[in-house]
């Protein structure tokens, strides 16, 4: 029943709380915690768990998510950076990555440098082969390639969504919910920061 408080909002609960001790406290990322969370709160809607629930839920995220900003120096410049991302751009400053991203996407044009032409990922763009590699694809295939890589991650997403539609049962339901929220978070946390949408959060891009 998941109306019934002890079996469905108690133990999401003390989910939340082990992610938040063990995955943006001990582990300090924050970025993965939100990925997480999402893939709870997806698979919960799809689950049917009501509005109020949902809302208790998402209230103690928030409550989590500012005391986890306030108590780190580091999240709170990596939030001060997104605010002001041109402010703070010098090789040893918090913005350095965010403004050499932006500058790759923005160099890329409408068809960009070619494969293999790019020149953030030499030495200039951080974390090039990862975190950042939305920039550098950007930079080499240009706006088009983009636009491209773009819609297969969304035909990949209708796929999913057909998949879990479909599912012969709840329990395959609840698990490709989760593998979506998975994959969408990560895709637009990653787009969103490379083009300064989102802060810099250290999630890499699928499949990429």
């Amino acid at each position: 029943n998941l109306k019934d408080s002890k079996h469905t909002l108690k133990p999401l609960v003390i989910v939340l709380l082990m992610i938040g001790i063990v995955v943006a406290g001990l582990q300090s990322d924050l970025g993965s915690t939100g990925v997480m969370v999402i893939m709870m709160a997806v698979m919960c809607f799809v689950a049917g768990l009501p509005l109020k629930r949902v809302a208790l839920i998402a209230g103690i995220v928030i409550i989590g998510l500012t005391l986890a900003i306030s108590s780190s120096t580091y999240r709170r410049e990596r939030l001060f950076t997104f605010l002001h991302p041109t402010q703070n751009c010098q090789s040893t400053g918090t913005g350095y990555q965010a403004c050499q991203a932006i500058i790759a996407v923005g160099s890329g044009g409408l068809f960009g440098k070619g494969l293999a032409k790019g020149v953030q990922d030499y030495g200039y763009l951080p974390e090039s082969d990862n975190d950042s590699i939305f920039a550098v694809y950007a930079e080499q295939f240009g706006f088009v390639g983009v636009v491209v890589l773009l819609a297969l991650f969304l035909a990949l997403f209708i796929r999913l969504k057909n998949i879990m539609e479909k599912a012969p049962n709840n329990y395959t339901r609840f698990i490709v919910a989760g593998v979506l929220a998975w994959l969408a978070a990560q895709t637009l946390i990653n787009v969103g920061a490379m083009i300064g949408l989102l802060p810099l959060k250290g999630i890499t891009l699928p499949l990429i």
